[in-house]
């Protein structure tokens, strides 16, 4: 992997990804840097696009859609914006990946139980006639680095 950010960046971002919420402060104090050198660098990948968005993770389950979803897609003719736009209209969809590879698409996607997920299934497969086969797979765990990809 090339290397284009500095150890100070890369802690910002490894603390960022823990907690987009802390302050300045005690981001500056957990990466070991001066608060506005840290606001600074924080800025800049801001800037460079490294940093896209603040965001906030949420526990579907707790929201009542203890069913996640990994469904990969085959289409007749591959990705198209028409698939995604249709699939997008869904408040079930969390994201739509356009891959490579013997499937055409993956969704990611929650439900309140199985019944909701076999009705979803039904429906796109109606609504959308691009759809030739799809593959469900039902999360059963989740494991997520803590320290980050990166």
């Amino acid at each position: 992997m090339e290397k284009f950010l500095d150890e100070w960046s890369l802690r910002i971002l490894r603390e960022l990804y823990k907690n987009s919420k802390i302050t300045y402060k005690k981001l500056s104090k957990k990466v070991g840097i001066s608060t506005t050198s840290c606001y600074h660098k924080v800025r800049d990948l801001e800037k460079q696009g490294i940093i896209k968005a603040y965001t906030i993770e949420i526990d579907a389950k707790k929201l009542g859609f203890p069913v996640k979803t990994i469904i990969e897609v085959k289409t007749r003719t591959g990705v198209s914006t028409e698939v995604v736009k249709v699939l997008g209209k869904y408040p079930n969809i969390f994201k739509i990946y356009g891959i490579t590879g013997d499937k055409d698409v993956v969704i990611e996607a929650y439900f309140r139980n199985i019944e909701e997920l076999d009705l979803f299934l039904k429906r796109i497969r109606e609504i959308c006639p691009d759809i030739k086969d799809t593959e469900t797979h039902i999360v059963l765990n989740e494991h997520r680095n803590a320290e980050g990809w990166f």
